[in-house]
Parts: C-alpha cells; sequence; structure tokens
C-alpha cells in the first residue's frame, strides 16, 4: 500500500489491481474515467494540487482536472509570492525545520496550505460549483516535526523533544538500510520515534485547521463538503519493518477518514469504508454518475469487507533496495506475487501467489489459518468470486517520464536514489 495506487483508486473510483496503477501500471489506463472528468461533465471547475510526485500528469492523475499544478519545492515558492514567503519564513518554527540547512528536515505544507487557500478564494468568487483536491506532503518519513510542535507529547518520553526528533530523523531517514537490519532499535529509540509521528500529525492538523477556517471565512462554508483522509499509514516496528510498501497490515491501511457538509454521508464510525466509497456516497448526492466505479453509496448499504492490496512490482522494488544492503535478507509477512487482504471487522485474510494468511483482528501476527480452516475457506472463495467481479486487470503501455526535478523530489521522499 501506497501512494500510486492509492491515489489512483480515489481518482477513479475503482480498485488497485483493476486500474494496475502502481501495481502493473505506471500510468492510469485511458479506459477509465476519472473522478474529476465525472464533476467536470457535470458541470464543476475541477482543480488538481499536489506535492507529491505520484499525484501528477506523469502518472496520468491529472486527466479531468481543468487546472492542474504539482509543486517543487522552487515552484511553490514561485506560486506563493513574497508576502506569503515572508509569512512562511516567520513560520519556520512553527510549520517546518526552523533554521535548519538540511533540506529534507523542512516541510513544504505550510506554502502549499496558503495556495490551497489562495485558489479557494478564488473559487469562490465564481457561481460555478467547483471541485478541488489537494495531496499534502503530510505524515512522510524522515519524520522530523517542528519546533513549536515536536514537544507535543515529549512529556511521555525519557529524553528531550530535541533529541527524540534527532533520533527520529536519523531513524527513518533511509527506512531501506532499516529494514535490512530489521529496526535493531532500543524502546527508547521506537518511543522517539512515535513519538515524533504523532507530533507530526499534530502540525498537519493545525494546518488543516487554519484550512477549514478560510473555508469558512470565505462563507462557502454551508454550500461545501470537505473530505479530509490519508493516501496510506506507515509501520512503526509492527513486523520489526518502517515505512510502506511490503505488507497489508492494519498500520498501513486503516487511515483518517473526516467528512464534513455531507446530507448523505452516515455518522457511524465503526462501519467499514473504502475511499472508493467516500466519493462514490458523495457524488451520488451531487446527482454525479458513478457507473463504473466499485464503490457503495454508504447511505444506502454497508460494506461487508474491504479490500486492500500490493503489486508484485512495488515488492520486488523495494526488497531490491533492502538487498543492497542485506542480500540474506527475507520476513515471513512479505508475500510474493500481487497480494490482497480481504477485512471484516473482526477477521483478516491476506492472499498471496503461494502464502496465505488469517488474523483474528487485532492480533496481526498469530496465523490461524490452520486453526479455523473452515474460515479460510469461506474468506478465499469470497476473495475469487470478488477478483473474479473487480479484480480484473487493466493494462497501460505508457511510462511515466519524470522530469528531473520530479526525480529530486522523489528522492527527497525516499523512492528514488
Amino acid at each position: 500500500m501506497w501512494s500510486l495506487p492509492s491515489v489512483a483508486s480515489i481518482l477513479s473510483g475503482t480498485y488497485p489491481s483493476h486500474h494496475g496503477t502502481g501495481l502493473h501500471n505506471e500510468v492510469l489506463p485511458s479506459e477509465i474515467r476519472t473522478v474529476p472528468e465525472r464533476f467536470s461533465k457535470a458541470g464543476f471547475h475541477t482543480v488538481g494540487l499536489s506535492t507529491n510526485p505520484w499525484f501528477s500528469a506523469d502518472t496520468g492523475l491529472n486527466r479531468g482536472f481543468d487546472e492542474f499544478d504539482s509543486f517543487s519545492i522552487r515552484s511553490l515558492l514561485s506560486e506563493a509570492g513574497p508576502m506569503k514567503i515572508l509569512s512562511f519564513l516567520k513560520n519556520l518554527q512553527a510549520y517546518s525545520a526552523g533554521f535548519s540547512t538540511t533540506k529534507r528536515k523542512h516541510s513544504p505544507d505550510f506554502l502549499f496550505n496558503e495556495v490551497v487557500k489562495q485558489r479557494l478564494s478564488e473559487l469562490a468568487t465564481s457561481d460555478q460549483p467547483f471541485f478541488l483536491c489537494a495531496h499534502y506532503h503530510g505524515v512522510h518519513h524522515p519524520y522530523y516535526p517542528s519546533p513549536t510542535f515536536r514537544d507535543r507529547f515529549s512529556d511521555l518520553l525519557p529524553l528531550s523533544a530535541d533529541d527524540a526528533a534527532d533520533i527520529a530523523f536519523q531513524r527513518t531517514e533511509d527506512p531501506y538500510q532499516e529494514i535490512a537490519a530489521s529496526c535493531p532499535y532500543s524502546e527508547e529509540e521506537w518511543g522517539a520515534i512515535r513519538n515524533m509521528y504523532d507530533a507530526l500529525l499534530f502540525q498537519i492538523d493545525s494546518l488543516l485547521y487554519r484550512l477549514i477556517a478560510h473555508i469558512d471565512d470565505l462563507g462557502i462554508d454551508d454550500e461545501t463538503i470537505i473530505v479530509i483522509t490519508s493516501d496510506h499509514g506507515d509501520l512503526l516496528g509492527e513486523y520489526d519493518l518502517l515505512s510502506h510498501k511490503l505488507v497489508l497490515h492494519d498500520a498501513l491501511i486503516s487511515v483518517p477518514l473526516v467528512v464534513r457538509g455531507s446530507k448523505s454521508f452516515p455518522e457511524r464510525d465503526d462501519q467499514l469504508i473504502q475511499h472508493i466509497d467516500v466519493l462514490q456516497t458523495l457524488m451520488q448526492e451531487l446527482n454525479i454518475p458513478t457507473d463504473g466505479m466499485h464503490g457503495v453509496n454508504l447511505s444506502e448499504e454497508s460494506r461487508e469487507f474491504t479490500i486492500s492490496q500490493r503489486g508484485q512490482q512495488t515488492m520486488q522494488k523495494t526488497l531490491d533496495r533492502v538487498h543492497e544492503f542485506n542480500p540474506a535478507f527475507n520476513h515471513d509477512y512479505v508475500y510474493s506475487g500481487l497480494t490482497t487482504a480481504l477485512r471484516t471487522r473482526d477477521w483478516k485474510y491476506i492472499q498471496g501467489d503461494e502464502e496465505a494468511a488469517l488474523y483474528e483482528l487485532p492480533n496481526e501476527e498469530t496465523n490461524l489459518l490452520d486453526v479455523y480452516p473452515d474460515r479460510a475457506d469461506e474468506f478465499n472463495t469470497r476473495l475469487a468470486e470478488w477478483m473474479q467481479e473487480y479484480g480484473q486487470p487493466l493494462y497501460s503501455d505508457k511510462r511515466s517520464k519524470f522530469s528531473s526535478t520530479v526525480q529530486d523530489r522523489l528522492a527527497d521522499l525516499g523512492y528514488v536514489e
């Protein structure tokens, strides 16, 4: 589970093994109608803004946006203008790394948030309805919260917030090297990593609060539906792993979801929901056609199970990087081939090419496949039926072509060398 297949599912309303983007495809297949294309046809002005190179024209995920901008730090500075840059400099301590000269310690999210607010101000002056999708940098390794927020939970630590931030940065700067060594950290180091991760969450929450307050100040809050979610989580020691892309643990696939302004979205917080359900429900509330999408309308029905997937290519590229540091690395929880997790409220069934596991949640370490063979057979049958109906793959022969600037950005995120 990682950004590209997750964002592709959000913007296509289809499952990963079907659209294949970030699994067996580098670019979203042209046969799939995107969510922004559907909004645009319904008369909405569509705007896409991104600081993540995977959500870009290079992967075909800009399709359907009337306006689309994928930002690097340099282009953000240009877009923001002098006054917002001055505001960013004043807020270095609160929303970035302070006066550190280490580029990877800094976050673009304050400037990006200002750009998103400016676009919203412009859109609010028009009578035309709009659909805006903004992808923030968010909580991404290496973890290094700002000086203002890093001590938010530091009273739970036996060391200072600054020392904890330095440990978290050092241990998560190259997750491949750390995974290769099986993340041999002390309890104090794990505590520092998790504490700084939580501090980063609080930091991005603060920015989103400012964004929502701006929407309210514009006077469009009564007629605006806001959706806040994440493309994936991160492992923080589960299975002795960091980062994402190798397994389908709940730490990766269970993400926050906040919806405000919908008249039909269910208020229950114990319901099984997928990203593709969110937009399907909201689009049907707005009378926008959703034919060909794979979600359910949550105002009319409940989901029996969720599906998460990780591709063979994703796994192999990650393992190739790990094997550079430890050629003998092997892991019991990393399955070969296309790996799919079928999750109910109480159970998770995971199937790869040659391996399978059954977990009674929240325990995801004790494989009960041989203890409950009938239940495992039931899940295997349900997964096969689901794959036949929804999981059949589409293929695209288009290749993503990242510029040198985007390659640098992907290196900053730890995806390429």
